[in-house]
C-alpha cells in the first residue's frame, strides 16, 4: 500500500465499498460471491430500467439474471506532476467472461473522500465496452491474478460536461 493512510483508501478497499453500497441500494441487483463467479460482481434479480441517477448507454432495459461487473474510479488521479481522469481496470479474462455471457458493466466514478460520493453512473454493455478497449490491452507480469489488462478513463463513456463534482448521485456512506 502506498501512504494512504486508511485501507478504506486503496482502490480494492474503495471498489469493495462502493460494490457493496450499490448492491444494497439497487434493488434490482443481487450479489454474487467470488465463490460463485470471480468474473462478476453482481446480477439483475428483475427487470432494470435507467434513472436519473443511473443512465443507460446503448440499451433502454437490461433483463433478469444478467451478470453485471462493477467497476469504479476516481474523478481524478495522480499522473506524476499533475493530475488526469481517473481510468477504470478491467482484467481481459473476466471481461471476456462477462462478454461472452451478454453482461454488463455498471461503472461509477467517485470524489476520493470519506463517503466515497459519486458524481456519475452508468450501465454499458459489455459489447460497448469492449470496442472501447480496443488497441489499450497490455501484458501485466508478477503474482497478479491477470495476463493482460486494459485501463479506460471515463470520459471515453460518460460526458465530462454532464458531471459536477459538487452534485453527487445515488448518496454516499460512510
Amino acid at each position: 500500500m502506498s501512504s494512504r493512510t486508511s485501507a478504506l483508501e486503496s482502490p480494492k478497499a474503495s471498489g469493495d465499498a462502493l460494490e457493496a453500497h450499490l448492491i444494497q441500494s439497487i434493488e434490482e441487483l443481487e450479489y454474487v460471491g467470488d465463490r460463485t463467479a470471480t468474473w462478476h460482481d453482481a446480477r439483475t434479480t428483475t427487470l432494470l430500467e435507467p434513472t436519473s441517477s443511473l443512465p443507460f448507454f446503448g440499451i433502454v432495459l437490461v433483463e433478469p439474471d444478467v451478470p453485471v461487473e462493477i467497476k469504479g474510479c476516481q474523478i481524478e488521479t495522480s499522473n506524476g506532476s499533475s493530475s488526469t481522469r481517473g481510468r477504470f481496470y478491467v482484467k481481459r479474462d473476466a471481461h471476456e467472461r462477462l462478454l461472452k455471457a451478454g453482461g454488463m458493466y455498471l461503472l461509477v466514478v467517485y470524489l476520493p473522500r470519506p463517503g466515497l460520493p459519486q458524481v456519475a453512473r452508468a450501465i454499458v454493455p459489455a459489447t460497448i465496452v469492449d470496442e472501447l478497449l480496443a488497441d489499450r490491452w497490455y501484458e501485466v507480469s508478477g503474482s497478479r491474478s491477470e495476463n493482460e489488462v486494459a485501463k479506460l478513463a471515463w470520459s471515453h463513456v460518460i460526458d465530462p460536461a454532464t458531471i459536477d463534482p459538487t452534485d453527487t448521485v445515488g448518496g454516499q456512506y460512510v
